[in-house]
């Protein structure tokens, strides 16, 4: 796994992030799904899913009280780890799972606890996070 995604931290993931829907990338170019898909170890698995919870987390807190931004950032996160552990050897499938739950809440665009245009923001984030993430 490239060093950049575990000497990442919170802040930088958020950084990188900034840049969603459009392409998301780590200091030296590296995608956020090429993290999830190189995953090999449990302690890589830890490190990695502790940083990236924190921030799903963090961004879907943001998404619940009506930030769009925050919710494109949260379904392209969501996306790209999702993408990447498809294609890893199933060791990161749990991290996409745990990431995918974080906006659980948020995509019910009738349940009316949830900001308008939150739904859609997380979708445009997710396509966008499994096809360049």
């Amino acid at each position: 796994m490239p060093s950049t995604c575990i000497d990442s931290d919170r802040a930088g993931y958020e950084q990188a992030l900034a840049a969603a829907p459009g392409a998301v990338r780590l200091p030296g170019g590296v995608a956020i799904s090429t993290c999830a898909q190189r995953v090999r170890t449990d302690a890589e698995l830890q490190n990695l899913g502790a940083v990236l919870h924190g921030v799903a987390e963090e961004l879907a807190d943001r998404a619940g009280r009506g930030e769009d931004a925050a919710a494109v950032r949260l379904g392209y996160l969501s996306g790209a780890v999702s993408a990447g552990a498809a294609q890893s050897s199933g060791i990161a499938a749990e991290l996409a799972r745990r990431i995918e739950t974080a906006g659980v809440g948020l995509t019910d665009a009738r349940d009316p606890d949830v900001p308008r245009g939150i739904p859609r923001a997380l979708r445009v984030g997710q396509a966008a996070g499994a096809a360049r993430g």
